[in-house]
C-alpha cells in the first residue's frame, strides 16, 4: 500500500515576482482562423489564465492550505 505523506510548499518571494514580471511582459500569438482548440488552447483563454495568475491568485493561501 502507498503512504501518502504531507508535504508543504515555500515558494521563494523572488521567484514569485520573478513570474509575475514574466506574465506581465508575455507576447502573445494571433490566433489561428478558425483553429479553435485544434492546435492548443486558444490565446485568448491563455490570457485569462494568465491574468488569474498575475492578478487574482493567492499563492501563499494555497501554500496555508
Amino acid at each position: 500500500m502507498t503512504e501518502i505523506r504531507e508535504f508543504r510548499t515555500d515558494i521563494p518571494r523572488a521567484d514569485l515576482g520573478d513570474l509575475t514580471e514574466r506574465l506581465a511582459r508575455t507576447r502573445w500569438a494571433d490566433e489561428l482562423p478558425g483553429a479553435g482548440d485544434d492546435h492548443g488552447v486558444p490565446s485568448a483563454r491563455g490570457r485569462v489564465l494568465a491574468g488569474r495568475w498575475r492578478h487574482g491568485y493567492d499563492r501563499r493561501a494555497w501554500e496555508k492550505r
